[in-house]
């Protein structure tokens, strides 16, 4: 699915001002077959978004979420490593075992 901004009129405008995005603000994350995921930046108010959107049966199905993330940010956090669920096990057994998380915070 490609993301086009004529296409999805009704779910380009900012949440927090509800001016339009410019599709220079818009930078695609991530797209596997029929989804897409967004981040979205408004030049009026600064707010930030998260959006994914996806084709259904149905129609077009979206969610957006406000974020404090930068475009830079977003796209280094979307081309990072998946962290396994061993890791996190092996993350929890440790804090458990060996340490609260305030004493490494400190």
């Amino acid at each position: 699915m490609k993301p086009n901004l004529e296409n999805l009129k009704a779910l380009v405008h900012c949440p927090v001002c509800s001016k339009e995005y410019r599709p220079a603000k818009v930078l695609l994350l991530d797209q596997e077959d029929k989804r897409s995921t967004l981040h979205l930046t408004c030049e009026s108010c600064s707010a930030s978004s998260l959006v994914y959107v996806s084709m259904s049966p149905v129609g077009v199905v979206s969610m957006g979420v406000l974020t404090d993330l930068e475009q830079g940010e977003a796209r280094r956090l979307f081309k990072g490593e998946v962290i396994s669920s061993d890791e996190v096990l092996t993350v929890h057994r440790f804090l458990k075992e060996h340490r609260s998380v305030d004493e490494l915070i400190r």
